[in-house]
């Protein structure tokens, strides 16, 4: 229990150092489940494209 108050006490005295450590996770983490959620997102596109099994035909300099 001791120890959770030396914690504590650290956390009040460094506010700017806790803040900041703060914000990077949250950022690690909103980055992280955003890149699953492309992934999954990328892969649920990719496979509905193929059940139909449809050639898709671009004609050359269509710009």
């Amino acid at each position: 229990m001791k120890s959770l108050w030396f914690v504590l006490k650290s956390l009040r005295n460094n506010r700017l150092r806790t803040a900041l450590t703060a914000l990077g996770v949250a950022v690690a983490v909103f980055i992280f489940c955003f890149f699953q959620s492309v992934s999954h997102t990328m892969e649920g596109v990719v496979r509905d494209a193929g059940k139909n099994n449809n050639l898709v035909v671009m004609k050359e300099n269509t710009w």
